[in-house]
């Protein structure tokens, strides 16, 4: 039985839009001219702390750890300014730092046999002013400090303990810590991002698949990115 003619002229009204919808799609938009694709951003190139230091061997791995602590008591950093502040003095300081570093400390900063690196700064936080960066070559290892300035108050946002002779470097505005792994001509990189509250490693970069390499074997894993010294 035919349709009533309210009903037909309707069904044409709506097979109409859905036409004039599909060629709107395919014919009234079609491949659009955006102009040029934007120019990626230069490279950040990464800056040595300790441009002398270079990583010395080492079996092992100590463990390490970090938990937010208070201001550091008795410590006033002029107008957020560290390099106002006696690095040697902080630690010191500082309750948190280790006894045996401690006890190191008497040697700084002008005794022949201070394990205590020169400061460095850099603006690890974003907020525009540097952060404080401590290490110091302890035996078998080599802990590395990073304080902020809250108003005139020193804060902990990262302690590190790595292996003997690790060395850092700033890349934008994050650390970079490079330390020697047990093979030889081997280095292992862990990059330290703020987050807000403290300096922490960011995830590994993924590791391709053996068949993703043609069939090669892949890289180690673990928490940090393993690479040549030489680069290759």
């Amino acid at each position: 039985m035919p349709l009533p003619t309210t009903g037909r002229r309707a069904r044409a009204a709506a097979c109409a839009v859905a036409l004039l919808a599909l060629a709107g799609c395919s014919a009234g938009e079609g491949v659009r001219d955006d102009g040029p694709a934007p120019t990626p951003a230069s490279s950040v190139s990464a800056s040595p702390l300790w441009p002398d230091r270079t990583p010395a061997v080492a079996p092992s791995r100590p463990g390490q750890g970090f938990h937010a602590r208070e201001p550091v008591p008795g410590i006033a950093v002029p107008d957020g300014d560290f390099s106002r502040v006696d690095g040697v003095r902080l630690l010191a300081a500082d309750p948190a730092t280790d006894r045996a570093v401690q006890s190191g400390l008497k040697d700084c900063p002008d005794g022949s046999s201070c394990r205590l690196r020169p400061p460095a700064y850099a603006d690890l936080t974003g907020d525009g002013r540097r952060e404080l960066v401590l290490a110091y070559d302890d035996l078998g290892r080599t802990i590395l400090w990073v304080y902020t300035a809250v108003g005139e108050q020193a804060h902990a946002v990262l302690e590190y303990a790595g292996r003997p002779g690790l060395t850092a470097d700033t890349l934008g505005q994050d650390l970079v810590v490079t330390e020697p792994t047990g093979s030889r001509d081997r280095q292992s990189t862990t990059t330290l991002h703020w987050n807000g509250t403290e300096l922490a490693p960011l995830p590994p970069a993924p590791v391709p698949s053996k068949a993703a390499r043609g069939g090669q074997e892949t890289g180690p894993g673990g928490d940090s990115f393993i690479q040549p010294t030489d680069g290759s």
